[in-house]
C-alpha cells in the first residue's frame, strides 16, 4: 500500500522540491527564489509530501496580517498524481488553519484549471471572485524627475485612511505576486512598514511593490485619485529601480481599474484567475 506522509519542509529538501516544480508546472517556476522566504516564515507552514519515503509534492500556508491564509505553491509531480497527494496537502492545511487559528483560507487558479478547482471545491471552498490580470513593458528611458512629489506613507493609520477611502473600487482586494489579499487596516500597516504605499500633495495614492522577486515586476496593488498620475508614477519608480514591467491584477467587476489600464496601454492575460474562499468554524 502506497504511504503518504506530510511533513514540514527542510532546507535538505531544497534541491529535490525544486524539482518537483520543475516536473508539475514546468511553465511556473519560482520556487527558488522564494525558498528561504518561504522555509524562515515564522507563520504558516511549508509542507513537503512524501510517498514511500520520496518526495513527491509541496504546498505552502501563509498567514496574512489580516488573520487568513493564503495557499500558494501546491505541487505534485504528474508521476504521483492521482493517488492523494493533494487532498493530503489539503487536509494538512486544515490542520495548520485549527492549530494558529485562522479564520479564513484562500487559493486561486486559472480559470480553466478544472483539477485545481475541483479540489478546492472538494474541501468546501467556493468561488468569491474572477480577475483579470493586465501588464506593460517598462520603457527604461523614462526620466524620473517626477518622483519627487509622491512621498512614502509610513503611519499606519494615514495608510488605512488613504487606502480604504478607495477600496471600493478594488471591490475591496489587492493582488501582489498573485497573492490575493483582502483590503484592510492590518494590510495597509504591513504595506506601510514594507515601504510600499505612496502619496502626493494633490491627493493621489498608490500601493506599489512586490511580495517577492521585485527584480521582475513592479506591482501595482492599488491607485485612487489621478489614475493617469498614478500610473505614470509607477511607470518612472519601475524605471529608476530597473523593473522591466508592470504587473495589475484587480477584480473583473472593477471597471475603472480596467479602463484607466487599457487607456495607458496595458495589456490583458490571456485568461481570467479565480479566487476561492473557505470560512473555518
Amino acid at each position: 500500500m502506497t504511504q503518504i506522509t506530510i511533513r514540514r519542509a527542510l532546507d535538505a529538501d531544497r534541491e529535490a522540491l525544486f524539482t518537483v516544480e520543475a516536473k508539475s508546472t514546468p511553465n511556473l517556476r519560482y520556487l527558488p527564489q522564494v525558498y528561504d522566504l518561504f522555509l524562515h516564515d515564522p507563520r504558516g507552514a511549508f509542507l513537503a509530501a512524501e510517498i514511500d519515503g520520496e518526495l513527491a509534492g509541496c504546498a505552502k500556508l501563509t498567514a496574512l496580517p489580516d488573520g487568513s491564509a493564503w495557499l500558494e505553491t501546491l505541487r505534485v509531480i504528474p508521476e504521483r498524481q492521482g493517488l492523494g497527494v493533494g487532498k493530503r496537502l489539503y487536509e494538512a492545511f486544515f490542520e495548520v488553519a485549527a492549530e494558529q487559528r485562522i479564520s479564513t483560507m484562500r487559493m486561486y487558479t486559472g480559470l480553466s484549471n478544472v483539477v485545481s478547482k475541483g479540489l478546492a471545491e472538494r474541501y468546501g471552498f467556493e468561488l468569491e471572485e474572477t480577475f483579470l490580470g493586465y501588464s506593460l513593458p517598462v520603457d527604461e528611458t523614462l526620466t524620473v524627475q517626477e518622483l519627487p512629489a509622491w512621498q512614502l506613507v509610513t503611519a499606519p493609520a494615514r495608510a488605512a485612511d488613504l487606502v480604504l477611502t478607495g477600496q471600493a473600487a478594488w471591490h475591496d482586494f489587492l493582488v501582489m505576486n498573485r497573492t490575493f489579499y483582502r483590503l484592510s487596516a492590518a494590510l495597509c500597516a504591513d504595506l506601510a512598514t514594507r515601504q510600499q504605499i505612496f502619496s502626493d500633495d494633490q491627493g493621489n495614492v498608490a500601493i506599489f511593490g512586490a511580495r517577492f522577486m521585485p527584480e521582475q515586476a513592479l506591482h501595482i496593488g492599488h491607485f485612487a485619485g489621478n489614475a493617469n498620475a498614478c500610473l505614470a508614477f509607477a511607470h518612472a519608480l519601475a524605471a529608476q529601480r530597473s523593473i522591466p514591467r508592470l504587473s495589475c491584477l484587480f477584480p473583473q467587476t472593477a471597471t475603472s481599474v480596467r479602463l484607466a489600464l487599457e487607456a495607458n496601454s496595458f495589456t490583458p492575460d490571456r485568461a481570467p484567475y479565480i479566487v476561492m474562499r473557505r470560512d473555518l468554524d
